[in-house]
């Protein structure tokens, strides 16, 4: 019988990956817990989906771990061979952790955001922001949104159009930004998508800048007593007060008072609204006493291209266009009914075929009902003429600004209709 010594070194060569290799196997296991260890094919799953058109290397580090993602999407540029005004409609989602949902129409009908002039310009109604070199907004009600440009046309559509509406909504945990956060990840991915369609349609134009910041257009400070009594406003900071583009509204006008004008911020060349009074805009019961009759408030707004029909459209429905009252010319204004008088025009301007529209408030100093003189009407449809020429040709002013000209006049909405 021969014996051989024992050698400790090759066990042990062969024995330590083996010992390595079994604990990373048991270590993963744990740290994975129940449920756990999705985010690879989380984040594979995020870059390939919605046709690779979401900003991956933003959105890879939000992605939970904790379930797997869903992804449910359909729409023109996903296939082909569909004929749809969606471009885009595209979800990802990981239940009860979070979402990604963006979509891309083309703007052949109604869009559903509103882009009326007193939901642009809210005021502290609603929680809203901006951003310099977009058309849009976030942080109201819904997701964020833009409008976008595709100047030589987005294909396979029922009719030519070169303007699509883009909303994203990233319902996802973006580190120490809050719902301000979310916002502007929701606008950026916006934007992402828009210039992801523009490039593969190749359609012309710039893409947009994606924006580093979002302006929160309306802010106040609020005071009271403990008891809750005795409630003013310190401060209001409106970043639009002023803007070079509304400074003459009401002013150029030859409306007296001290007129006070603010603005959209997004320079957008295809929408603008501007507002102006001569109300105290921090407690309205402070302004200097007034004739009667007086003009109190004006506003202007523009839309251009596919959004002006739709911005049209929008207000045809509440019955507040030139169209939907043609013909129509009233005296009697019933308790509690605005005092507003519209007057609409379309002119050619840089983006296209664009609708203006200009509204005049005067003073009643009473809700009560009303019946304007023959005169009083007349001064109605005088002042609204005169804001609606000076509006189209102001130096600075946007129309101006985007080179409008050949401007009809279409007709009048009586806001107490």
């Amino acid at each position: 019988m021969v014996q051989r010594s024992w050698r400790p070194g090759k066990p042990l060569l062969i024995g330590l990956p083996l010992v390595l290799f079994v604990g990373g196997v048991v270590g993963l296991f744990l740290a994975q817990g129940p449920g756990g260890g999705h985010t690879a094919t989380n984040r594979a799953q995020l870059k390939s989906a919605c046709g690779g058109l979401l900003p991956y290397d933003e959105l890879r580090s939000l992605v939970p771990d904790e379930v797997e993602g869903e992804v449910s999407q359909y729409g023109t540029v996903l296939e082909p061979g569909e004929e749809s005004r969606s471009l885009v409609n595209c979800a990802v989602t990981w239940p009860g952790h979070g979402s990604v949902r963006v979509r891309a129409a083309a703007l052949v009908s109604p869009m559903p955001m509103t882009v009326k002039v007193e939901d642009i310009m809210a005021g502290a109604e609603k929680e809203s922001y901006e951003v310099p070199g977009v058309t849009g907004r976030a942080g109201v009600d819904g997701p964020a949104w833009i409008v976008a440009e595709c100047a030589d046309g987005l294909a396979r559509q029922v009719r030519e159009v070169s303007q699509m509406y883009v909303t994203a909504d990233v319902d996802l945990p973006v580190p120490g930004k809050g719902k301000q956060g979310r916002d502007l990840m929701g606008i950026r991915t916006a934007v992402h998508v828009a210039n992801g369609i523009t490039g593969r349609q190749k359609c012309g134009g710039s893409p947009l800048m994606e924006p580093t910041r979002i302006i929160d257009t309306y802010e106040a400070d609020v005071t009271a007593d403990p008891d809750g009594s005795n409630i003013r406003t310190v401060r209001v900071d409106e970043p639009g007060l002023g803007a070079k583009k509304c400074r003459g509204l009401g002013r150029r006008t030859g409306f007296p008072g001290n007129w006070t004008a603010v603005g959209d911020l997004q320079k957008s060349r295809l929408l603008n609204v501007c507002t102006a009074t001569i109300l105290d805009r921090k407690d309205w019961t402070e302004t200097d006493p007034m004739p009667p009759d007086a003009v109190t408030d004006v506003s202007a707004a523009s839309w251009a291209g596919e959004l002006g029909r739709s911005a049209v459209e929008q207000y045809d429905y509440t019955g507040d266009s030139y169209g939907f009252q043609k013909g129509r010319r009233t005296r009697v204004i019933s308790e509690g009914e605005r005092t507003e008088l519209a007057l609409w025009a379309r002119s050619t301007c840089a983006a296209g075929s664009t609708y203006h529209r200009v509204t005049v408030t005067m003073k009643t100093g009473s809700t009560d009902e009303r019946t304007l003189s023959e005169a009083q009407r007349a001064t109605y449809s005088h002042n609204a003429r005169e804001l609606m020429d000076a509006y189209l040709t102001d130096p600075q002013g946007w129309p101006r600004q985007q080179r409008c000209h050949d401007s009809e006049v279409l007709g009048e909405a009586e806001g107490w209709q």
